[in-house]
């Protein structure tokens, strides 16, 4: 593990640690990862071996528990995934996109660290002791499908991977899990999904829910296994049944267990459940909840909204047209019903992935920019938060600050809180 950065009057430094050290061992355990070292640099007691420019030495101290030196490390070197699923979002990429989008990770690590969902397949016996041995808990395991021939042809397996054996090892030794299902049409629904959820079911507590989710495709399929779309006639029918098990769990467990996520409710065209559909909104990351949350925290300020403006104020709101009809019913209304407020949305079609795609974590730079530059977008334009990386990248490398040089105008991301943007228009009517 090569350091990379000292906290300044840290540990670390204290001891003389020095940036492209390398942490070997900690009281005789090899450190592979930032996982091995939070794990036994809890210790109070630690010898940490140390190379320097190809030379060991070792370093004695005393510490408290939670002291982790105050240094940071290279990034894991992330493991690659070896299954084939047909509706892998990886695979419907076009070509010529940043390398990154094209990595199929399948690590439990980043599971634990990041909530990435992982199959499991490629855990071995070691992998499984570690993960009880270091408290990995909570991970995050995408299932699809129980039956063996359909796993195998949902995950692109030869052999049976011995999931159940896998999941029984890690509940027993107290692992908490959650799971997905990419629900796929005519495949993994039905009486399919029924004995998936029913095996699952068996491991509750330890397994404390499972989300199912649509599957999505791009128009960059040519060559991939043909597969049934989300219609919304199927959407409808597929939450009739996902509630009626959701009904017959609470009723057993106390809680749903099974929870469609909030696209298809959408697709369907049926209302966003209230809170207690989602119990400990335990998905939440997974899209499951995100729009019931969204409408619940927005409810909140919808009285601090003033009844005019002194001046006129015009801004612009991009979004996807999954969200489009819940976005100006429930939110945009109230934004204009403010007296002297113009608002302009913009619902971007996806020309890059293909129309349909929804959702505004799908929308790239370039076809946000095609929507916007000949509208009359006013001071300001609004994005959803989940259209950019942690860089401020689109998936088609255009950047925040490019768009909004392109199209002349500041341009923000917002997430759940509109408060921000009430006190931006309260703002501008000020200095208008």
């Amino acid at each position: 593990m090569k350091i990379t950065a000292i906290d300044t009057c840290s540990t670390g430094e204290e001891i003389g640690l020095l940036l492209g050290d390398k942490i070997r061992t900690i009281n005789g355990r090899k450190i592979r990862d930032i996982l091995d070292y939070r794990f036994y640099i809890s210790d109070e007691e630690i010898e940490l071996e140390i190379e320097r420019q190809s030379k060991r030495f070792f370093i004695e101290l005393e510490k408290e528990t939670d002291d982790a030196l105050g240094l940071s490390f290279e990034p894991i070197k992330v493991r690659m995934c070896g299954n084939d699923c047909p509706f892998c979002f990886v695979d419907q990429n076009p070509a010529g996109m940043r390398k990154t989008l094209y990595i199929r990770d399948e690590d439990f690590r980043l599971s634990f660290l990041a909530g990435h969902f992982v199959t499991l397949t490629n855990l071995s016996q070691r992998d499984l002791q570690r993960i009880v041995e270091q408290r990995l808990s909570p991970l995050y395991v995408s299932v699809h499908a129980i039956d063996l021939e359909i796993r195998k042809f949902l995950l692109g397996l030869r052999n049976d991977d011995q999931l159940l054996e896998k999941l029984t090892f890690l509940c027993q030794n107290g692992i908490e899990l959650h799971t997905q299902i990419v629900v796929s049409p005519g495949i993994n629904d039905g009486e399919v999904l029924e004995e998936t959820i029913a095996a699952l079911v068996s491991f509750f507590p330890q397994i404390g829910s499972v989300a199912t989710v649509p599957l999505g495709l791009t128009r960059h399929r040519k060559g991939l296994t043909q597969l049934q779309p989300i219609t919304a006639e199927y959407a409808k029918k597929y939450l009739q049944h996902a509630d009626l098990l959701a009904a017959k769990y609470k009723d057993e467990l106390g809680q749903h267990f099974i929870y469609p996520s909030d696209e298809f409710y959408i697709r369907a065209g049926m209302a966003i459940p209230g809170r207690e559909r989602y119990d400990d909104f335990q998905q939440f990351e997974n899209g499951v909840g995100m729009v019931r949350t969204l409408l619940d925290d927005f409810s909140e300020i919808k009285n601090k909204f003033p009844g005019r403006l002194k001046k006129p104020v015009r801004i612009s709101f991009v979004t996807g047209m999954m969200m489009q009809e819940i976005f100006e019913r429930e939110i945009v209304a109230v934004f204009r019903a403010v007296q002297n407020l113009h608002i302009e949305v913009i619902a971007v079609k996806n020309d890059f992935y293909g129309h349909s795609i929804r959702t505004t974590g799908l929308l790239t730079g370039q076809d946000i920019y095609k929507n916007c530059h000949e509208r009359k977008l006013g001071k300001k334009l609004y994005l959803p938060a989940n259209c950019l990386n942690p860089d401020l990248k689109f998936l088609d490398d255009w950047t925040l600050d490019g768009l909004s040089e392109k199209l002349q105008i500041p341009v923000e991301t917002c997430a759940n809180d509109f408060s921000e943007i009430l006190h931006d228009i309260i703002e501008m009517d000020a200095t208008s």
